[in-house]
């Protein structure tokens, strides 16, 4: 075990997670969804404004590992897939270095969590649900191929959006988990016959309550952001419980 028990509800481990922005409630929320009794996560943010190839979002990477390395967490995942995806390959590494730089915690991040997911799963060919647009799905497809995982299609949940408020954080943040459950299976559906997963991705969307459901009703595995970030949190933090009802991967751990 190589985290510190602090605190009434973290006497097994606590997972410490660097978010891209200050709205994580769902982060926190889905990650509780999931952990057994004594595992508590703590949370930090990199106040981000965006990402793209020409915005450093990473700005605030080591200030943010010290605070949360501060907090007794036995593990550290750094949130935000676009952040990383529209930097050259293999950047993922390079915020693990960084974050090594400051700290000797065990860490990973949201795309690193999701490729080592995939990979566990034997998922190489996948379809894609994310909340962002076509430069950002592009990007997140050209990344993800050095790791052998090819995306055969892609759908922006945005789309499916009904009176959407033009606040990115809050639209995705309060979508209906039945919008999510039916976008993801009609993109497997449309595709079933080239794709062997389903990868959805975008931690401030709502995902982990249908992962379940979805890999029965579609018959394949699912990946989703979150589930794949507490499940690396978990495991970086000495922990290898099963977890129930969130799909195969936390299954089977």
């Amino acid at each position: 075990m190589t985290s510190v028990q602090t605190g009434p509800y973290a006497w097994r481990a606590r997972a410490g997670m660097i978010t891209p922005s200050g709205v994580h409630e769902m982060n926190s929320f889905e990650f509780y969804l999931m952990a057994p009794p004594g595992v508590s996560v703590a949370m930090t943010s990199l106040h981000t404004r965006g990402w793209g190839p020409d915005i450093d979002s990473f700005v605030r990477l080591e200030e943010a590992t010290q605070e949360i390395a501060e907090r007794g967490v036995g593990s550290l995942v750094q949130a935000g897939t676009p952040h990383v995806v529209h930097r050259e390959w293999p950047y993922h590494r390079v915020i693990v270095e960084r974050i090594n730089a400051v700290t000797n915690i065990p860490a990973s991040t949201d795309i690193g969590a999701c490729m080592d997911a995939m990979q566990r799963l034997g998922m190489s060919r996948v379809v894609l649900l994310s909340p962002f647009r076509d430069p950002d799905n592009e990007a997140l497809t050209a990344y993800v191929s050095h790791a052998g995982i090819e995306v055969v299609a892609w759908d922006s949940i945005l789309d499916h959006v009904v009176g959407a408020t033009g606040n990115f954080m809050y639209d995705i943040a309060t979508l209906p988990l039945s919008t999510v459950y039916a976008a993801a299976r009609r993109l497997y559906a449309a595709n079933a016959d080239r794709a062997d997963g389903i990868w959805i991705t975008g931690a401030a969307m709502p995902s982990v309550g249908i992962v379940e459901a979805l890999e029965g009703d579609a018959g394949a595995p699912v990946v989703s952001s979150m589930q794949a970030m507490a499940w690396t949190g978990m495991r970086l933090a000495g922990l290898s419980q099963r977890i129930e009802g969130f799909g195969r991967l936390v299954r089977e751990f």
